[in-house]
């Protein structure tokens, strides 16, 4: 559960002016590229950004389908959020998570970053936007989290053409704050993942919930958190990938 001191922190954030605005930026951008695009899809992570990615798009647009990239490595709570989310299809990634990081080892060293996003990214997103014929994507990416998307975002903005996909793709909470993102949860009571509720201890930053054996988790210390609090899927990874206890 929200400790009450947080939520009280992101209901006073969400009252801010800057918040305000970001929020009504947001929905015209989202509103932008549905003009753009005729047949669109959140992809949807189960994570803070996306929910209230998928929230914003289907107050505007109810309809509006997901899909959840499942390569057989999310969190027990992130695969309940998915199952209540309506119109959301689980769609196969190339490879399963674990099975690419046993094929390349852990000490690949950029071979194993390029072969996950392959798989769990570019192929799979790929495959899905052909076979459905869609022309508008919209995803929850924020330039606070990352270098490379803190550049795409100030080249592209919010809205713009992927060449690599050839659709129109939305990042309508690009410029937000991890206090914005929260801020909105709150005070729209948007349903969130409940391995977070395992997180507020942690640094912000690390207050992930994409795939739990995914590669940030070793190279920040999340494999320990993971032994800690999930150690059912500890001793899965550990039994697929038994270096893995050198990392702890």
């Amino acid at each position: 559960m929200m400790p009450a001191s947080l939520q009280q922190r992101f209901i006073l954030h969400g009252r801010l002016r800057q918040y305000r605005l970001r929020v009504e930026r947001a929905r015209e951008a989202i509103k932008h590229w549905i003009g753009l695009s005729s047949r669109r899809y959140v992809s949807f992570s189960g994570g803070k950004d996306s929910s209230v990615v998928l929230h914003l798009v289907r107050s505007i647009e109810p309809d509006t389908p997901c899909v959840y990239w499942d390569a057989d490595c999310c969190f027990p709570e992130v695969s309940e959020l998915i199952d209540a989310t309506p119109n959301c299809t689980r769609y196969p990634t190339d490879e399963p998570f674990l099975d690419t990081l046993a094929r390349y080892g852990l000490f690949s060293d950029g071979d194993i970053d390029r072969a996950t996003m392959q798989s769990t990214v570019y192929g799979p997103v790929t495959r899905w936007t052909r076979e459905r014929a869609f022309d508008g994507a919209a995803y929850g990416l924020r330039q606070e989290e990352s270098r490379g998307r803190r550049m795409m975002g100030r080249q592209r903005g919010a809205v713009f053409f992927s060449q690599q996909y050839q659709v129109w793709q939305c990042q309508p909470v690009t410029t937000w704050s991890y206090d914005d993102i929260w801020a909105y949860i709150v005070t729209n009571n948007v349903p969130y993942a409940g391995t977070y509720d395992r997180m507020w201890d942690m640094p912000e930053r690390e207050q992930r919930v994409s795939y739990w054996a995914g590669e940030t988790s070793r190279t920040n210390g999340r494999w320990v958190w993971l032994r800690r609090n999930y150690p059912e899927l500890w001793n899965r990874l550990c039994t697929i990938i038994p270096d893995a206890r050198s990392f702890t």
